[in-house]
């Protein structure tokens, strides 16, 4: 920018010299003032002329709205000055600015902070100041296409400037609109119907009136992002907390990642949440770390729905590109929709979806398109059967329309516009200087979401942003300061489809190599750069490289995202491996371990199985895939045939061992220690537990440290340890391990409970089971509609609340029928009994009917409540002798105590003789049981 002053010879004949530098010291000030008001950079005075710059030594997008917005200002503030002047001295100043835009060379000064610009752009500035009149702005050609429709101006023609061999167009700027950040070139047209229904849900939603789920849909380009940008440009300040999450065409984030960036951009405005520990620390660690669903989906679900509960203001959380949804996502927002129904909580989707809808957007109508296209071109510079042509050739699409109209604007010929949405945005593309082209095709490869540093280490040749932001091509994205995103998804898509194969490939291959680039988005990258070389036909050793980096990035991270419980997200990029894999390849037995146990914890049976017999199969010599393949069949496919998990345990330890495989470990001394409970052998469980503990903590194996702390909660409750040392080790137990693992909190508070119930420690009890119940319901989980009221049914009897654990016990059987889970019901089904027994009710006669198949513990408890329910006495003796020959072969004290008492029981009402609630008592005894010594004295006193 130069600017210089007018007639500044006259006023030396007017003003005396001491009062004439005063006055243009003044005016150099005001001058400077507007100038760095605005972020330009005053570079030197020449004389009475001022020159600045913009975009030194950072580059804005909107430089050169900067510098025009500046000019004006700077005549206005003369203005001003000149008020004063004219009352003290009686004299005012007249200004003349040029403004031009283009590439310059600036030297930076040794020694000081100053900059030396110089180039051709530099002397078109000062000869278009020198063309202006007096309080004119000229502007050069790239200066008004930058402005836009931002800038009012005046079309001088072709101006020939002093040492410019050739003509310039000039023009004079006479108003200028406000920057717009958002980048929308056109005015909102024809959603009003569309925006006044959002309008009303939110009212309805902010009101109090209940939560709302809301799904716009249409075909590319029709305006449902702008849909959603409009309604949230017309939300009051601070009147609502709102999240926003973008789905991707392509699987390099967890499946859940769109909700945990909503979720995490809404828990940074909010200023007062309700403290919630527990579902904080499950997104903590799950959702809001990196998108996974940490310990379950449901969990996470729930722990979701219960921190927007508890926020202080109303809450919208949109989710915009629906189209490229996981299942995993969708699921979670109808969950928690579905939970916020009653709450104050918005969660408004959109893309080109099929589903439920509640807003589709049809296409503009004529008379609509007709007045975007107003708001977009200078139309008496067009002739009316051209825009007609223009908008019927739109049909209605508003992208399609902004797209042919910006084409015409840049000189397109009018007959021959292409004929599609897509054709019309690769000829935009194609119509880009060089490196303009370069940078957006670099930025596609990126993504829809980018930052000029990832584009600048792609290409060497980078132009500035502004000139694709005022195109509507990019535009810069809210509250992410230095970030962009493309106008739309389809613009994206056509962009990269543009790009050549071999470029795209060396591309993503740069991406993939990237420092701190995450596992599953290497992996994306380089699977993308070997398919492009693929199709190219090219077979080098360069090629072959790429695929084995890709199958192994995406086989790890499907084995980390399996870990996370992101069953969906490691079954895409399992199979993403596997394709990329032949059963020659080293790694293929890997992927296909990891996928073959996704899809079994999926539900996918046959599949699941038939993969892991495919690698054991092909591991020849490799015995611990073959190890492995065998032991997760037999655990997670019990009905596979190849026997069970604690013989194939077995069989695979060794293995292990000599390998030192801690994962391998881990898996077979969980299966050998559940194997021992269920034989009733406490102790040798024990051992086997803790050291599935130590392997899984070492192996960074979280599904199976769970798994191990769990069962190490059962064997402290119904082992040999006493009881107060049994609540110890459970209460160290929490304290290592539950901050890190939800389930553990449940898992250990249940037999905690018991623990201090069997002591009569009722209120200790009652804190655990409020702890781990609160637990269950926050946190979503499905199988605690029957193990909730199972283990609280089991303290309410030891409390001696029999009409409360009969209706808990009544309820742990209809959800176990309900969801036929056999093994939870025939304990139910037992308890139940016993409850009926003790508060002197006689049971159905077909509750314990299921066969008398069990291991040695189970069958002690069986056999010793159908003793207690059985009619015939000489029958029902029989029956608790058996018990206690079965509960004899274990070292559970509970268990055998249990069965003398029942035997005791049995004796009594059959007139005979029998020392068996001694020999409960002292069982009892053992294990610090007081309830039961109770119980087994108030019998033996009979």
């Amino acid at each position: 920018m130069f600017c210089d002053l007018v007639g500044s010879t006259e006023l030396s004949g007017i003003l005396e010299p001491e009062t004439l530098r005063s006055v243009v010291l003044r005016y150099f000030d005001v001058m400077r003032d507007q100038i760095e008001a605005h972020g330009g950079l005053v570079e030197k005075f020449i004389g009475d002329a001022v020159m600045a710059v913009f975009g030194i030594p950072t580059v804005h997008e909107n430089d050169a709205h900067r510098a025009a917005a500046a000019a004006l200002d700077m005549v206005a503030a003369l203005a001003e000055l000149n008020e004063d002047l004219s009352r003290t001295l009686g004299c005012q100043l007249a200004v003349r600015i040029g403004i031009n835009t283009g590439e310059v060379v600036a030297t930076a000064q040794e020694g000081t902070n100053e900059n030396l610009v110089s180039g051709e752009v530099v002397n078109v500035a000062a000869r278009l100041e020198q063309n202006a009149g007096v309080g004119e702005v000229l502007i050069g050609p790239i200066t008004r296409e930058l402005l836009g429709t931002a800038a009012t101006v005046d079309k001088l023609g072709p101006v020939t400037l002093k040492g410019k061999r050739d003509a310039v167009a000039a023009f004079r700027l006479t108003s200028l609109q406000p920057y717009a950040v958002d980048g929308h070139r056109a005015a909102f047209v024809g959603r009003e119907s569309e925006l006044g229904r959002l309008r009303a849900a939110w009212a309805g939603v902010r009101d109090g009136h209940g939560g709302r789920l809301v799904t716009v849909s249409g075909e590319a380009g029709i305006g449902k992002t702008r849909l959603l940008q409009e309604w949230l440009a017309g939300l009051p300040d601070g009147e609502a907390l709102v999240g926003a999450g973008r789905c991707h065409p392509y699987r390099d984030e967890a499946s859940l990642t769109p909700l945990g960036q909503a979720l995490r951009q809404i828990l940074e405005k909010a200023e007062d949440r309700s403290p919630l520990e527990h579902s904080d620390h499950v997104l903590r660690t799950g959702l809001l770390h990196d998108g996974t669903p940490g310990r379950s989906p449901e969990s996470t679900y729930a722990a979701t729905a219960a921190m927007l509960r508890g926020l202080d203001r109303p809450v919208a959380l949109l989710f915009d590109d629906l189209q490229w949804a996981d299942q995993m996502l969708l699921d979670g927002i109808a969950h928690v929709a579905t939970a916020l129904e009653k709450d104050r909580v918005l969660l408004l989707c959109s893309g080109r979806v099929e589903t439920t809808v509640d807003l589709a957007l049809a296409p503009l109508s004529t008379v609509e398109a007709h007045e975007l296209a107003a708001g977009l071109l200078e139309l008496q510079l067009h002739g009316p059967d051209l825009l007609t042509r223009v908008i019927e050739r739109a049909e209605g699409n508003p992208l399609y329309l902004e797209q042919l109209l910006a084409m015409l604007e840049e000189g397109a010929d009018a007959d021959e516009l292409p004929a599609t949405v897509n054709a019309v945005l690769a000829a935009r593309i194609d119509a880009l200087r060089p490196a303009e082209r370069t940078t957006l095709c670099a930025a596609a490869v990126i993504g829809r979401q980018f930052v000029p540093a990832r584009v600048e280490a792609l290409s060497d040749t980078v132009a500035p942003l502004a000139e694709l932001v005022r195109r509507g091509l990019i535009e810069p994205v809210r509250g992410q300061d230095g970030c962009y995103r493309f106008s739309s998804g389809l613009l994206r898509e056509v962009t990269y489809r543009g790009i050549s194969k071999r470029r795209r490939a060396d591309w993503h291959e740069r991406l993939a190599d990237t420092p701190g680039t995450g596992i599953a988005t290497e992996g994306h990258h380089f699977e993308q750069a070997y398919l492009h070389r693929h199709e190219l036909g090219l077979r080098d050793e360069r090629t072959e490289i790429l695929r084995s980096r890709a199958a192994l990035a995406l086989t790890e991270a499907a084995r980390t995202a399996l870990a996370r419980a992101d069953l969906s997200w490691s079954a895409d990029l399992g199979q993403r491996a596997l394709r990329l894999s032949t059963k020659d390849d080293l790694w293929w037995k890997a992927a296909a371990q990891s996928l073959g146990e996704t899809w079994l914890a999926t539900g996918r049976t046959v599949d699941g199985d038939q993969l892991l017999r495919e690698v054991m199969a092909a591991a020849g010599d490799d015995q611990r895939a073959y190890a492995h393949a065998k032991l997760q069949l037999a655990a997670l496919h019990p009905e596979s045939g190849v026997g069970s998990a604690a013989e194939i345990a077995t069989e695979a330890l060794p293995v292990f061992q000599a390998a030192q495989d801690n994962l391998g470990l881990a898996r077979a001394y969980v299966r050998l220690g559940q194997e021992q409970q269920t034989l009733g052998s406490y102790r040798k469980a024990d051992d086997l537990l803790e050291a599935a503990l130590q392997h899984s903590v070492v192996a960074k194996a979280a599904p199976e440290r769970a798994t191990a702390l769990g069962a190490i909660g059962i064997s402290l409750w119904q082992g040999p340890t006493p009881a107060t040392e049994a609540v110890r080790q459970c209460q160290d137990l929490l304290v290592r391990y539950g901050s890190d693992h939800d389930i553990v909190v449940l898992t250990l508070n249940y037999p905690l409970a018991n623990l201090f119930a069997l002591q009569g420690l009722d209120t200790e009890a009652q804190e655990c089971l409020n702890t781990a119940n609160r637990f269950a319901r926050d946190l979503g989980y499905a199988e605690a509609a029957a193990f909730v009221p199972l283990f609280t049914a089991g303290v309410e009897a030891l409390a001696g609340r029999w009409e409360k654990a009969e209706m808990l016990l009544r309820e742990a059987i209809a959800q176990c029928q309900a969801t036929g889970n056999a093994g939870l019901l025939i304990n139910a089904s037992r308890d139940l009994a016993r409850v009926l027994v003790r508060n002197g009710k006689r049971p159905d006669p077909t509750l314990l009917d299921g066969g008398d198949d069990f291991p040695p513990a189970e069958a002690a408890d069986h056999l010793g409540a159908r003793a207690i329910t059985e009619t015939d006495a000489r029958l029902a003796v029989q029956l608790a002798r058996a018990a206690v020959a079965a509960a004899e072969t274990t070292d559970s004290p509970i268990t055998r105590a249990t069965a003398y008492l029942d035997l005791a029981q049995a004796c009594r009402s059959a007139g005979v003789p029998s020392t068996a609630a001694k020999r409960a008592a002292e069982w009892f005894g053992r294990k610090g049981h007081v309830v039961g010594c109770q119980a087994a004295a108030a019998i033996g006193a009979v």
